[in-house]
């Protein structure tokens, strides 16, 4: 048997185990589930190759109760922690049911409020992250930000260099430069600015893992010209035929996706759901131009929300979740595929924080602490914490395809 490139000699054994619904009643449609049988294989460490493990967690799925319970490892070596044994690539779907939230296809209408925080996020990217001023325009309306007229600066933390100390020079420029100012205020929590990235002209974008396409909708506003991909093509197909963007079904690599073709890749929530991380990092690498950017989001198990909840942690999502990432083994494995670290930030999410602490108290763990964590502002008062403790419970990187070829240099501990 032969595996994909970067997995490393991956040892395999196939087990099976029943369909087991954990509460009565449960019921799947019968073209989701393609048998009585789940097919788990046992795996080697997913970045270095290793043999070794320890275990860390076990937990069963939340969302559909099949398969009992599955188990977190980690390597000794490079830390990485994997969900081993874990559903094959043929049976995986298993545990995506109809309704899996990511692919909801009804339709959210943002509201006077919704189109307000449009108009003001989008006076900040073009003033500050070099974004076209109008939909669809391919002229830059911000300062670019350059060093060595290779590569775009991102400070940690995702501010870029401000442009407070430019004065307007007309008044549209003086309606924007305020516009971005409110912006800065408004939105000064890092996640509601995860959609703030560099724009690289001449801006093509491939959204992986795509889902319903909120993200592809709100880029193509702001002046990117976008591309999606997912797993599903039932998906794809009625993201295509809703929105008329361009939505590929399948993975990466991808026949659809050329080499050099892109400016950058996203991956929200997505890279974790893969069964080869490093080869699907790779081809992310090849479909990007030089210089194009690499910005991926991911759920973070070297953080206080996994420790404090543990099994009943939120964004732990077994079997879905196939790998859990740390700060240090997410920039190693871009590190490893050629791309160079621009950003690491730590995002607190107050809501994920409040499901946790619902979930184990559901769950009869007592605890008064968990009690007040249920609360709004006790939860948003941890996540800020968290987020400036470097400990949140999500991440986000953002990593550029160098100019030419360039050695491979460790990532940051």
């Amino acid at each position: 048997m032969s595996f994909p490139r970067g997995t490393r000699a991956m040892h395999v054994g196939l087990l099976e185990r029943p369909l087991r619904p954990a509460a009565a009643g449960l019921t799947l449609e019968t073209d989701f589930v393609a048998g009585d049988r789940i097919a788990l294989e046992r795996v080697d460490c997913l970045l270095c190759g290793g043999r070794d493990a320890e275990p860390l967690i076990a937990a069963g799925d939340h969302l559909t109760g099949l398969g009992g319970e599955f188990s977190v490892v980690r390597c000794p070596r490079c830390t990485l922690a994997w969900t081993n044994p874990r559903p094959t690539a043929d049976c995986i779907h298993l545990f995506y049911p109809p309704d899996y939230r990511p692919w909801d296809m009804r339709e959210e209408r943002p509201g006077w409020r919704g189109g307000f925080r449009q108009l003001v996020e989008q006076a900040a990217l073009v003033r500050d992250y070099g974004y076209p001023e109008g939909q669809g325009s391919r002229v830059g309306g911000g300062e670019r930000i350059e060093d060595g007229g290779s590569r775009m600066e991102v400070r940690h933390g995702g501010h870029p260099p401000s442009s407070i100390l430019h004065p307007p020079s007309s008044t549209r420029d003086a309606r924007r430069f305020l516009l971005a100012a409110l912006a800065r205020l408004w939105l000064r929590r890092r996640r509601q600015r995860l959609n703030w990235i560099p724009f690289q002209p001449p801006g093509r974008l491939l959204d992986f893992g795509c889902g319903r396409g909120d993200f592809l909708e709100t880029m193509r506003r702001y002046g990117w010209n976008v591309e999606g991909l997912d797993l599903s093509p039932l998906v794809a197909g009625y993201v295509e035929g809703r929105t008329g963007i361009r939505i590929h079904a399948g993975t990466l690599p991808h026949p659809d996706v050329p080499p050099n073709s892109f400016d950058a890749v996203t991956m929200w929530n997505a890279l974790e759901h893969v069964h080869h991380p490093r080869e699907v990092v790779a081809a992310a690498r090849r479909a990007l131009r030089p210089g194009g950017l690499l910005v991926v989001g991911v759920p973070n198990i070297d953080s206080w929300a996994f420790r404090r909840f543990g099994r009943w942690w939120w964004q732990l999502e077994l079997p879905r979740h196939l790998v859990h990432f740390t700060p240090a083994t997410l920039c190693r494995l871009l590190v490893s595929e050629g791309f160079a670290i621009d950003a690491v930030e730590h995002v607190g999410r107050p809501g994920t924080i409040r499901k946790s602490a619902r979930r184990a108290l559901a769950a009869g763990e007592p605890s008064r602490d968990l009690r007040r964590l249920l609360r709004k502002y006790p939860a948003q008062r941890i996540a800020d914490r968290t987020e400036r403790a470097g400990e949140a419970d999500f991440l986000r990187v953002i990593a550029r395809r160098p100019y030419g070829t360039v050695r491979s240099a460790p990532a940051p501990a």
